[in-house]
């Protein structure tokens, strides 16, 4: 089983200079309660907001998996 790493989200929203869900969401057009579902480990991103907040923070290919793709232990 998959989930996001929601410590490493954020440190890429600090890399990328984006401080707040607000700001993130202005960034990537995806709405602040969805993020911060994502962020509160409530909900699991669709293939198109990975693509939106990725886009927004310039994450690589391995940022996201690594971000994205945690293996969660059962």
């Amino acid at each position: 089983m998959y989930g996001v790493d929601s410590q490493e989200l954020r440190k890429a929203m600090i890399d990328a200079n984006i401080t707040t869900i607000i700001a993130l969401a202005d960034a990537s057009g995806v709405d602040r309660n969805t993020i911060g579902a994502i962020l509160s480990d409530k909900t699991k991103p669709s293939a198109s907001v990975i693509e939106k907040i990725a886009g927004a923070l310039s994450l690589s290919g391995e940022d996201i998996g690594r971000i994205f793709f945690k293996r969660k232990l059962a």
